[in-house]
């Protein structure tokens, strides 16, 4: 009888232990439901977003295929962002005077978009003293149209072709400074 009693409790014991066991486990499928820190509160695609100055006017457009938001900082990064900027002075205020593209941006909460690898920045103006810009890497400031870098920069304008690192300058203004290794090629025409 006594060997009955073990062999009872032992089966007894045997389900308990495998019921326990079975609360313990880890639903990987509720845990994936909660959001992690480092994850996007939101990720969109095919994305088209225009922003406002204060007063109205258009300040920049912006286009991606892939984007996400993240609420931790208020930082988005794009995938093949390309970026609309309006004039915000001048006798053409509100229209659209540069173009930014790159392989991939990050925009800050404080309108700093940083592009990231093949970065063009090509004015929609004809007449415009800067035509394009081309580096890997960028920084311009959404509401100021500051640009800088601290990469190797090509700079086409009217009738010149500059190459140098290290470039500060302004889109709205078409003003662009290269700072090192500066090589500058004039084309003159004789009218």
């Amino acid at each position: 009888m006594n060997i009955r009693w073990n062999m009872v409790l032992s089966v007894i014991a045997l389900i308990l232990l495998g019921w326990f066991y079975t609360l313990n486990q880890q639903d990987d499928g509720l845990s994936n439901l909660i959001k992690k820190d480092d994850s996007p509160e939101y990720v969109g695609k095919k994305m088209n977003t225009v922003v406002f100055s204060p007063t109205g006017l258009r300040q920049y457009l912006a286009t991606s295929e892939h984007a996400e938001y993240f609420t931790s900082d208020g930082h988005s990064n794009f995938a093949k962002p390309v970026v609309y900027l309006y004039n915000i002075e001048g006798d053409n205020i509100g229209q659209q005077n540069w173009k930014l593209s790159a392989d991939k941006a990050t925009l800050t909460k404080d309108n700093m978009l940083y592009l990231d690898g093949n970065v063009t920045a090509e004015s929609l103006s004809p007449l415009s003293r800067l035509q394009r810009v081309f580096t890997q890497r960028a920084t311009v400031n959404l509401k100021t149209q500051d640009i800088t870098s601290d990469t190797m920069v090509k700079i086409n304008g009217l009738n010149f072709n500059s190459t140098g690192l290290k470039l500060t300058g302004n889109l709205q203004q078409q003003v662009a400074t290269l700072k090192e290794q500066v090589k500058t090629y004039y084309e003159i025409n004789n009218q």
